[in-house]
């Protein structure tokens, strides 16, 4: 662990080269930071260089743009899903009446959301339905499902409430002729902005 004291030089004679060392420093961030927000501590909060950072207490990066590419963000890292591909790996549901075969329960940070479904009928003769609730009410339309495996995306719907609160997405499903069961997986789910 680095103290204050560990920072000063050796000997006073070193003292013109640890000044030259901290001017240099000095010029290097001025050159790359053309806007700091600092804390009342004196803590870094926000530099703009070539991209745009915000900073935890700690000096971390937390958020930041991707100013290489200049498109989207370096940071945080997001979350991707994945989903099995064999169709017969996924849940299904062989019931008359709509079924919860996932859950999402997520605290409201953006306005909308949207979720990607993989589905299909397991039987040639099988048909179905697939639907994607959120707080128990229906959001986009009811989705016919045959023997064809295919994705759906429903959204961007909105996500009711205010901020951190708490919403309930299911996704159900419902075999409406046929013998087989119809199948589904979430592919995908975001909240997004408006």
């Amino acid at each position: 662990m680095t103290r204050r004291l560990d920072q000063l030089p050796p000997a006073a004679s070193d003292l013109w080269r640890a000044i030259k060392r901290l001017e240099r420093v000095v010029a290097e961030r001025a050159s790359q930071l053309l806007t700091i927000l600092r804390r009342t501590d004196g803590s870094l909060a926000f530099g703009i260089a070539p991209g745009w950072t915000w900073y935890d207490q700690g000096d971390t990066a937390i958020l930041a743009e991707d100013a290489i590419s200049g498109q989207g963000l370096a940071l945080p890292y997001l979350a991707m899903t994945a989903a099995p591909v064999r169709y017969g790996d996924w849940p299904g549901s062989t019931l008359g009446t709509f079924e919860d075969i996932f859950r999402i329960t997520a605290y409201k940070q953006q306005a909308y959301a949207y979720v990607i479904v993989g589905h299909t009928a397991d039987a040639a003769a099988t048909t179905g339905e697939i639907q994607v609730t959120v707080n128990g009410t229906l959001v986009g339309s009811v989705i016919s499902v045959t023997f064809l495996q295919t994705a759906t995306t429903v959204g961007p719907f909105v996500l009711p409430g205010a901020v951190r609160d708490q919403v309930d997405i299911r996704v159900q499903a419902r075999r409406t002729g046929g013998a087989g069961n119809i199948k589904l997986t979430v592919l995908a789910t975001s909240q997004i902005q408006s």
